[in-house]
């Protein structure tokens, strides 16, 4: 399980310290009225703002319909292959990545030239590659 849902697990599985309340029934409010659908739904109104964005998330959900997401398995052997290329920064390789921008796989050829472990990045000559999108590292020549 990863960091962030154990920390959720922590933080929301915990109830013993609302023990005390958790069966009690509702309570209707005395001095108000139920409040009718129409107006509930009013107090969410500026949110339609956001619903110029609607087209373009969906473009973008496109561009992900087409990305194939690793095994745990390929993930290893591609940070295994990284790793080795460190090592070896004179070796031509062609990558297979998922472009975000484009939404599309795309190659490109060079040499490994680094890593950035924080923002999970490696450069391959002028292309800087999110890892996660490498789909496969295949060696080319010297």
């Amino acid at each position: 399980m990863d960091e962030k849902k154990l920390i959720e697990q922590k933080i929301f599985n915990d109830t013993s310290q609302y023990n005390d309340i958790m069966d009690l029934p509702y309570q209707h409010p005395k001095r108000h009225l139920p409040m009718e659908q129409l107006d509930r739904a009013a107090q969410f109104a500026p949110f339609g703002a956001l619903e110029g964005f609607n087209g373009l998330i969906q473009e973008k959900t496109k561009d992900y319909t087409r990305k194939k997401y690793s095994t745990q398995e390929q993930e290893n052997l591609i940070i295994r292959q990284i790793k080795y290329l460190k090592k070896h920064p004179d070796l031509l390789v062609d990558v297979n990545y998922f472009n975000d921008e484009s939404g599309y796989y795309e190659h490109v050829k060079g040499t490994c030239s680094g890593q950035d472990v924080e923002k999970g990045r490696v450069q391959f000559g002028d292309v800087s590659v999110v890892q996660v999108n490498i789909r496969g590292i295949k060696l080319v020549g010297k």
